[in-house]
């Protein structure tokens, strides 16, 4: 029975610690970003974050681009990719522990026009954002 005492204490103790990658916003690492990282003249920008929470944790989310896989996502961070202008269709793939649907949106961009998409914690949906505060 103390075993078990002590077993549940450690638990609990782990539960109480935070990750850095838990805290904050930060940018994705640019080993997980294949594309679209150099802006050229005439390009357009799309800014991504996937919301904060420990709820989705044990999931990524694939980013495409015109149906081309550009980047993965994991909670807490942010990506800012440099796209031609005109229509392009953005995409975003749960893998790992969440549900594996696809989700699209279409995204027009004006040149030199940057609009801004957010993915909740749990990885299950992409929609348009407000511009973040300065």
């Amino acid at each position: 029975m103390r075993y078990l005492a002590i077993a549940g204490l450690v638990v609990l103790a782990g539960c109480a610690t935070q990750n850095e990658r838990h805290v904050g916003i930060h940018d994705v690492p640019s080993s997980t970003v294949f594309d679209y990282q150099n802006p050229n003249g005439g390009d357009a920008t799309l800014n991504i974050v996937r919301e904060q929470g420990l709820w989705g944790a044990g999931c990524s989310s694939a980013i495409y681009v015109d149906d081309k896989v550009v980047a993965d996502m994991e909670i807490g961070q942010q990506l800012v990719l440099h796209v031609p202008s005109g229509a392009r269709k953005l995409g975003m793939m749960a893998h790992g522990a969440c549900s594996p649907d696809r989700v699209d949106v279409d995204a027009t961009l004006g040149q030199g026009e940057t609009k801004n998409f957010s993915i909740p914690a749990s990885g299950s949906g992409l929609t348009a954002a407000a511009a973040p505060n300065a």
